[in-house]
């Protein structure tokens, strides 16, 4: 009965505060300004929705009633958002909020559309709300009511990346190296919520994995395994598993508890909170639900298997969206690590708006390969993102500080970040330069073509000739000094005088096609005018280039030589075709020496070879010719100025070969008559 009075005393009382109490925010119009949304936190003790009155608003689509509803506002930094309202819970001391309830709008008061809805259905009083692809620069407004009002915590977190631990064993995160790591929330339990059933000390649990994230790696030692996980908030409870996986990364099948950690109690002070994991000193594999007397929250270190791979699973027990620390310690070591490193153009990390910044990667990896690169340049810039190992270059659309994130991913799974920092400037550092191509005033005229270039410039360019034009390139039909002005999308301009002189047309006189015997070399040669700014250049059938008006030829095989005359762009053009004939070396076996004027001597037909000698001797072994002594290549068919008589002779040939060899031949002829 006290109880009763006493509640019908606290209503009463909540009836009079209200009567003389308003709350600043409980309408949209007046929504609470939170001036840097990327990680606001209230302060202790916090919100008040007790005194706030029902907004005329419609109902959130989630929510189960809207009587004390209270507004907040924000203008986005980054496209994804995270919020988070804590009422009566362990990590919320102050709380009294039950059953809290968020809604996410964008618009005005007026004209509200919502974009996200999120209702404490298992009243846990721990409520986040996520939301993605929100415009940076666009106002948004929160709505916060409960079941029953109260004092909550309200925390909102408007990065570009959110909660990027992985909530399931197949997609653990993979470790490289025994950095600490450091995760700032953790929100929900993955796709699958019940990874953690059946371990030892969880032992009659069902989807008690509720905030967690995942991490595997594989043992390169057998050495002693150590770590320590340090909540970001003391009255967190931290529970973790830590498994081997018989299978390797990412297939969880047939998972092997090796130590399993479920302490836990609602007092910060005690034993079983706070820091947890493996140390040199415990003596327990496993520690159950609850704080039993002897229970320290530290389980005896694990000896890693070489090449074996395990599995490490943090669940904050508590609160959403808080985070931890993680740092290994033992002798243990994990294979392969992937190291993002990248540098910039700029030293000083200052660039002007619209300038280009390159920037140009040199990460390693201990073991395997780099796989993945990707670039994150941030906002307004162009590219935002872009793959591969670069050189990249980027420009920025607006001025301040950007960050620039480059992480690269090994073939083993292996992550790897680097961060760097640019200050981007309004100054005015473009610059301009024109390039001609002078025409030709041949049949028909060709105009010049002026060419603008631009380095540091903003899209869009414009260009101004000073003949009219204003696209680029530029045509230009006669010689003289031209100028083009060019102005950048930032206002910044630069002026480019230039000359433009019309070439002289091309005469040539060309060679004509020749003949040559393999092995020999033949000189040909274009006369062309203008002499003095002629480019002339020989291309044969396989694509091969020689340059310049003569040109000392030897090929191998009948060639035909496209020849170009070029006068800045003036253009004639020929071909030529040398034809080579193959050497030849053949001996006739008789000969007819009778006057007719067909096969009237003999000796070697030769073409390309050389023939050093002729010896001919009769069946008796008289030398009856020598064309050394005779002055002729062949006989006749006399012996001393008398015809020889029909019969069979012998003779001897000495040949010089093309390739500079000398052979002998020997045989026989006959002699008709």
């Amino acid at each position: 009965m006290t109880r009763l009075y006493n509640l019908l005393a606290f209503l009463f009382c909540m009836f009079l505060s209200a009567a003389g109490f308003a709350q600043t925010n409980d309408e949209c119009a007046n929504a609470t300004v939170i001036s840097d949304p990327t990680d606001f936190c209230t302060d202790q003790p916090g919100e008040d929705n007790t005194f706030a009155s029902q907004s005329p608003q419609p109902f959130p689509s989630c929510f189960s009633s809207v009587n004390t509803d209270v507004w907040y506002t924000f203008t986005a930094v980054a496209p994804d958002v995270a919020i988070i309202v804590r009422g009566q819970t362990p990590s919320n001391p102050f709380g009294t909020m039950f059953g809290p309830q968020i809604a996410l709008y964008s618009g005005d008061c007026n004209n509200l559309t919502e974009l996200a809805c999120a209702f404490d259905q298992n009243f846990s009083n721990n409520l986040p709300l996520f939301a993605a692809d929100l415009v940076v620069g666009q106002q948004y407004f929160i709505r916060v009511d409960g079941v029953l009002p109260g004092v909550f915590e309200l925390c909102v977190e408007n990065k570009e990346v959110i909660n990027v631990v992985s909530g399931d064993c197949p997609t653990a995160t993979f470790v490289c190296s025994k950095d600490p790591i450091e995760v700032e929330s953790v929100f929900n339990a993955g796709l699958d919520a019940s990874e953690m059933e059946g371990a030892p000390c969880l032992t009659g649990f069902t989807n008690i994995e509720s905030r967690s994230a995942w991490y595997v790696f594989t043992a390169a030692n057998n050495g002693k395994l150590e770590f320590t996980i340090t909540p970001n908030e003391p009255n967190d409870d931290i529970d973790f598993i830590l498994y081997r996986l018989p299978n390797g990364p990412g297939d969880c099948t047939g998972k092997i508890s090796e130590r399993c950690m479920a302490a836990g109690d609602f007092d910060a002070s005690s034993p079983c909170m706070g820091p947890t994991g493996l140390n040199a000193t415990a003596t327990d594999i496993n520690q159950p639900a609850g704080c039993a007397p002897g229970q320290d929250n530290f389980l005896r270190f694990l000896t890693l298997t070489p090449g074996a791979t395990y599995a490490l699973v943090i669940n904050n027990f508590t609160s959403v969206g808080n985070g931890f620390t993680l740092e290994w310690g033992g002798d243990a070591l994990f294979k392969g690590s992937a190291n993002a490193t990248f540098s910039t153009d700029q030293p000083d990390k200052k660039i002007c708006l619209g300038e280009e910044l390159t920037v140009t990667d040199s990460s390693t990896t201990t073991e395997g390969v780099i796989v993945s690169w990707h670039w994150d340049f941030g906002a307004d810039a162009l590219p935002d993102t872009i793959g591969g190992a670069g050189p990249h270059t980027v420009q920025y659309q607006s001025v301040g500080p950007k960050s620039i994130y480059l992480t690269v991913i090994t073939d083993a799974g292996c992550v790897g970040l680097d961060t760097a920092f640019v200050l981007v400037e309004f100054c005015c550092s473009m610059e301009a330069e024109v390039a001609v191509n002078p025409g030709c005033p041949g049949n028909p005229d060709t105009p010049a073509k002026a060419t603008a270039s631009t380095t540091n410039a903003l899209a869009p360019v414009s260009y101004n000739w000073s003949n009219g034009a204003t696209t680029n390139p530029a045509d230009i039909d006669s010689s003289g000094t031209y100028y083009v002005i060019v102005e950048d999308a930032n206002g910044c301009k630069d002026s480019v005088s230039f000359q433009v002189t019309t070439p002289w047309d091309v005469t040539a006189t060309f060679p004509k096609d020749t003949t040559i015997q393999k092995g020999e070399t033949i000189s040909l040669g274009v006369v062309a005018n203008p002499t003095d700014s002629l480019t002339i250049t020989w291309t044969d059938e396989e694509g091969n280039i020689l340059t310049g008006p003569v040109q000392a030829l030897s090929p191998d095989s009948t060639t035909t030589y496209q020849i170009t005359v070029n006068n800045y762009g003036c253009i004639s053009t020929s071909a030529v075709t040398v034809t080579v004939k193959q050497p030849r070396f053949e001996r006739p076996n008789a000969f007819t020496p009778n006057g007719d004027g067909a096969n009237d001597t003999f000796g070697p037909v030769i073409e390309g070879h050389t023939l050093l000698q002729l010896e001919v001797w009769s069946r008796w072994g008289e030398k009856i010719f020598d064309s050394l002594v005779e002055g002729s290549n062949t006989w006749n068919g006399t012996i001393n100025g008398n015809p020889a008589p029909s019969d069979v002779y012998v003779y001897r040939m000495r040949v010089k070969l093309t390739d500079g060899d000398e052979v002998v031949e020997s045989g026989d002829v006959t002699l008709m008559r």
